[in-house]
Order: structure tokens, then sequence, then C-alpha cells
């Protein structure tokens, strides 16, 4: 009899970064106890968030791209951004249509992306994967939309077993705070200031870093976000100042200034441009070290560097020279004003609340650049000389080991989560409760959960009232209640009140069993912050609630409440 080799399972926990432009993948080793970034059939690990329809045949990442101004072939970009939109106009205007969607997008590439990397890692299921969002999708109704339709496209890829949605900011924290444990063997504990400058977006987001210990031994972290500002998808709806414009002017202002045109108003936005400003994007990843020593061999003079080619574009059949007095111009005129305008925000702030920011030798306050267009020597420079960093300077040191990583650092850092290497403590990132009648008839707000919370994921917490912190009893036949609340930051009077549908209304009518009964709300939230909502009967005569728990997910908070500014808000 032979006897069989045991086999060992490998689990796969994966940290995915979703960007607008573009998309990595991390994975935390278990036998080799070592956090790596995957590289799929490419030579970077930057996969453009790009999809592209020819011949009725869809590609994804590179191939995508590369079809960009081809004839016949339909390019998608942003679908991430624009997952809970609803407006048809503004989707057609992105190419969108009722058979492509962006939901319907998103979902081919991720499911693309992640069989890849089952394919390059010869295994079958991801164990857990953790998907980081922007920090802005916590601040309203809209965006917790697409922030649930994010989990269920990958909840609902067979080979994914648990699926986790965490706010971008947290995952670059954790990273930042792991490398420092790594480097010092001390754990961190202080503020963060996290530049996040990728091609449609500039993210600035201040945290506040505590450590702690969690239940199986593991560090924990619990990253509060104190202060935020930033330009672009996120804030704008739309590509902000940031890598994508700042690209698309140069390579715009290069042609119009080539002679090639016999006219400048001949200039239109097709294939062609945007293939133009691949090539710009590839050149300028390319050369990063180039531009460096370049700027700093001139400095900034931009008359000294028109002369000082950087790069000739194919275009049209024509050559177009970029030189480097036009870099540092169209940033000048494009993207220092909008960064050096949401720094002092910051600053104000951080000013305002007595941070030390400025201090150089002190080991509790970070600063950390990071997304694609961060590692521009332009956009390097402008934060440098802002906190006018030094070579001994305290403020990036034990949390940076290797520069490279900050262009990845929101995938590490989910790596190192959905390995369990470090946990971020359950606190609720927004208060959500119900509206309802008091004893003097007087409707008030009465909160289940409540802003920075600590909370267990899938536990109901019912509505209670704001003084007796009773559960509130909603008379359900009566009209007790009509609204809900939701808040999103520290003080009821930034609350947003939307009104019950009539079909809500019924259902819950529908749970109360006789005049003698009346009904709870509760709401809970799971690993990826998406919202229940939950209505037991409740029994006056014997003040219990009844077990049978009826369950509403708010996949689209809209499909039950329409938002109205009625309330203690403006919505």
């Amino acid at each position: 009899m032979v006897k069989q080799k045991k086999v060992v399972w490998k689990m796969i926990n994966l940290g995915l970064d979703f960007g607008s432009t573009y998309t990595t993948v991390s994975i935390y080793r278990e036998d080799t106890q070592t956090l790596e970034t995957l590289i799929l059939n490419q030579t970077l690990p930057f996969i453009p968030s790009v999809a592209a329809l020819m011949d009725g045949q869809l590609e994804f990442g590179r191939a995508a791209k590369s079809l960009t101004g081809k004839k016949g072939a339909r390019v998608f970009k942003a679908f991430k951004m624009l997952l809970p939109e609803t407006n048809p106009k503004k989707l057609a205007e992105r190419g969108f249509d009722q058979m492509y969607t962006p939901e319907v997008i998103a979902k081919y590439f991720l499911e693309n992306v992640l069989r890849q990397v089952l394919k390059n890692l010869n295994e079958n299921e991801i164990e857990t994967l953790v998907i980081g969002v922007p920090e802005i999708w916590n601040e309203g109704i809209s965006t917790l939309d697409g922030r649930t339709m994010l989990r269920n496209i990958c909840r609902d890829m067979k080979f994914v077993k648990e699926v986790k949605v965490v706010s971008e900011p947290a995952a670059a924290s954790a990273f930042f705070a792991h490398n420092f444990f790594v480097t010092t063997g001390k754990k961190f504990e202080g503020k963060i200031l996290l530049v996040d400058y990728g091609g449609g977006t500039l993210d600035i987001t201040l945290t506040d870093v505590l450590s702690g210990t969690g239940p199986n031994g593991t560090n924990t972290v619990e990253i509060k976000v104190l202060e935020r500002t930033g330009a672009g998808e996120n804030e704008e709806r739309e590509v902000g100042k940031a890598g994508i414009v700042y690209m698309e002017t140069v390579m715009e202002e290069a042609i119009k200034r080539s002679g090639i045109l016999k006219d400048t108003k001949e200039f239109v936005y097709d294939g062609k441009f945007y293939k133009a400003v691949d090539e710009l994007e590839q050149q300028l990843q390319d050369r990063t070290q180039k531009i460096q020593d370049v700027f700093e061999e001139f400095g900034l003079d931009e008359e000294e560097l028109n002369e000082i080619r950087f790069v000739c574009i194919d275009y049209r059949d024509e050559s177009v020279d970029v030189t480097y007095g036009l870099l540092l111009e169209v940033y000048n005129r494009v993207i220092r004003p909008v960064f050096d305008e949401k720094l002092r925000q910051m600053i104000a702030y951080m000013d305002e609340e007595g941070i030390q920011y400025m201090d150089r030798n002190q080991d509790i306050f970070k600063i950390a650049l990071v997304g694609g267009f961060g590692n521009y020597y332009l956009v390097k420079k402008q934060l440098e000389d802002t906190f006018k960093f030094n070579a001994y300077d305290k403020r990036r040191k034990n949390i940076i080991l290797n520069k490279s990583d900050c262009e990845k650092a929101i995938s590490l850092g989910a790596a190192l989560l959905a390995a369990g290497i470090i946990g971020i403590r359950n606190t609720a990132s927004y208060s959500i409760g119900v509206w309802a009648y008091n004893a003097n008839k007087q409707v008030c707000p009465n909160y289940a959960i409540r802003y920075k919370q600590d909370i267990v994921f899938d536990k109901v917490y019912f509505a209670r009232g704001s003084v007796d912190n009773e559960i509130i009893v909603i008379q359900a036949i009566s009209g007790g209640f009509d609204r809900f609340l939701v808040n999103f930051g520290h003080h009821d009077k930034t609350a947003m009140v939307a009104l019950a549908k009539e079909e809500f209304s019924r259902k819950l009518a529908n749970v109360v069993q006789n005049q003698y009964h009346t009904a709870v709300v509760g709401f809970s939230l799971d690993s990826s912050g998406v919202v229940s909502l939950h209505i037991h009967d409740y029994d006056m005569l014997e003040g219990r609630i009844g077990e049978e728990d009826h369950v509403v997910e708010l996949t689209r908070l809209g499909d039950l409440f329409e938002v109205t500014t009625a309330g203690t808000g403006k919505v």
C-alpha cells in the first residue's frame, strides 16, 4: 500500500487597490512570511484600470489600453467611480449603456484580474480578499451604495470565500504602522498625514493611529480619520487636477505648439490623441530618475528647460516634441495651485488643532506620499518644500522601508489585513438610526449606531432614546415612524434625513401582528461597512422583542428611502 502524501493547503489572502487609473494586487505569503505585490503577465505590478470592447470581445488592463485609438474599439475607464451613478446621461457621456454598465465592466475587470492571480499562484480559491475604497465613500449615501456594490461584485465570485471593504487611508496607515513595528520593534502611536495623488484624484487624509492587541494576540490599530480634503474624481465626480489631466494638458499643448495643425481649432480629443497621452504616461514612468536628474541639474527655470527635449511622441504620423520646460510650465499652471491650496487647507486644520507637523525630530507625526502621480518628481518636490524636509527628517523615517512601496501602500496594507497580520479596530464610520415620536408627540433622533462607536460586525443594534437609552418602540400602524437618519460626522447638525418610501412603510406595518404589538428597528454593519435594516415585532404586554428578524440589506439606500433636506442638516 502506497502511503499518500499529506496535502498542505495554502490560504491565499489578497489585498486589492482598485484605483481609478491603476489596480494593484498584493499578497502576504504565509509560508515565507513575506509581503509582495504581484506582477501579472507584464513588467510592472500596475494594471491599467481599463476595459475595451472590440469585435465583441472584452479585453482588460494593458491589452485594453493598447486598443486606445484603434478603429472599432470601445474603451471603458473610471468604472469604479461610476458604480453608484444612476444618471443615464452621465453614463452615456463616459461610453456606458444598459448592457455595459460600470457595474458590469467592474465585475468583468476584477474577475479577470483575480483569475490571473490564481492562475499565476497555481491556486483555485481566495480565502480573504480585502479591497480599498476612498475615505470619502464613507461620507455620502450614494457612495455607500458604491461600496456595497463593490463588495457584492467580489462576493459573487465563486472562488472568493470572504470579502472585506476598507477605506484606503486605513489600509495605507496599517501598512506604515506595520513597517514602523518591523523597523523599531515598537507599536506606532501617532498621526500619519497621507497624501494620495493618483491619476484622477488627490486625497489628503490625516489619520490618528492608536495601537492595541487583538483577541488572538495580533497587533491591531485603531485608525481615526481626523480631517480630509482633496480634488478630482472622489471629490468632484469627475477627473480633477491630478495625473490624467496633467498628462492630457501637456500632450495637447505640445501638439498645438508643434505646428503640425494648420489651425489649433482643428484639435480634437480622439483615439489618436489618447494614444499619444498613453505613450507620454509610459515615458514619465520609465524615466523617473532621468526627470529628477534634469530638474535637479537645471533647477526650475522654464526658459532654460524649454531647450531640453524630454521625449518625442508620434501623433497622426508626425513627431511631437515634449520639453522639460513644458512639463514644468503645465505643472505650475494645472497642478501646483490646486495641490498648494489643498495642502494649506490641511495645514490650517493642523494649526488649529495644535499638531506639531513641522517638528522634524519627533516620532509621533509621519508624512507619506502615495499613489502613482505621487512618484512624479515635481509632486514630491512641492510636498518637500511645503514641509521643509531635510536628510535627517524623522517624519518619514521607519514607515517607508522601500520608496517603491509608496505606490503600492494601499494594496500592501490590505494584504496585511487580509492575512490577519494586523487588524483594524472595528468602529462605525457614521451614525445611523431613526426619527420617531417621543412621549410628547415630538419627533426626535434616536441612534442605533454612533459615529466611531466600537461595533461587532453583523450584530443588531436597536434604535435607542437619546435621553434614557431605552430601545425605541415604533408605532408602526399609527404612522409613528416615517424617517431614518444617517449622520456622517460627530455632530447631529450634520445629519441627513431620509423619508421611508411607501414600500418600506408597508413592510414595517406587516411585521406588527395585532393591536397589542408594535415594532422595533435596528441596524447592523458587516465587515465591509454594508448596512442591513432589521425589523422585529414587539409585544407591548410582555415587553418582549420577537425572535423573527425581518432583514433588509440596503444595497442601494435609495431602494427604500428617499433623501430629503428636512431635519437637522443639509443633504
